[in-house]
């Protein structure tokens, strides 16, 4: 007791409780665990937020991949139809002169 006051049995008892609450609180509280829990939560948010980057990633270079594959087909093809022109041409030229 402080001073030389008497306390009331009502003011004992709450400081008594404030007490236990503060000690339990703090004393035993897995810290560890919940630490855990959230480190775990943390990261779990970071591994969606790099499958969210990676799907849109992904996204952009299947896009980039089909145009680059548009292109190649479409540079290929007008050689193919080159060649076969001059194929064409050739085979006219051959009947031309009357063989």
């Amino acid at each position: 007791m402080e001073g030389g006051e008497k306390k009331s049995l009502e003011e004992l008892q709450k400081e008594f409780y404030e007490t236990l609450t503060k000690y339990f609180s703090v004393r035993y509280m897995p810290t560890g665990f919940f630490n855990t829990i959230g480190k775990i939560s943390e990261r779990l948010e970071q591994l969606n937020n790099n499958i969210i980057e990676s799907s849109e990633s992904s996204t952009n270079l299947a896009s980039a991949l089909n145009r680059i594959t548009f292109w190649g087909i479409l540079i290929a093809g007008s050689g193919v139809v080159v060649a076969l022109f001059s194929l064409l041409f050739e085979i006219f030229e051959y009947f031309e002169k009357g063989h």
